[in-house]
């Protein structure tokens, strides 16, 4: 679950505001995780990093439309590089969820 969570924010914050997108998702989380019976931080705390992780399109971050407007890359070398900077970024928030979080709990 906590995977897909983390999938879904970050494919999501590429096209939206990364404040929006925390600011929807994190309220419906907790509560689906309280009635789930999961600790609200298990999802709330991965979903909350995951929104910080849009490397993708140049709409994504102020940063990568500075990046963009410079001229120097392409959209499509931007979208190559991003995608595999959102799966690895999948990947390591979704295993800091499971064994930080966990542990620490």
């Amino acid at each position: 679950m906590i995977a897909v969570v983390v999938l879904v924010i970050i494919f999501l914050t590429e096209v939206t505001s990364n404040t929006a997108t925390a600011a929807a998702f994190l309220p419906l989380l907790g509560a689906l995780s309280l009635s789930l019976d999961i600790s609200p931080l298990l999802v709330t705390v991965p979903a909350a990093i995951a929104a910080s992780c849009a490397f993708m399109m140049p709409v994504a971050t102020p940063p990568n439309a500075i990046v963009f407007a410079t001229g120097h890359m392409k959209i499509q070398s931007m979208i190559r590089a991003g995608f595999a900077l959102n799966l690895i970024s999948t990947v390591l928030v979704t295993l800091m969820a499971y064994f930080l979080l966990i542990t620490l709990w």
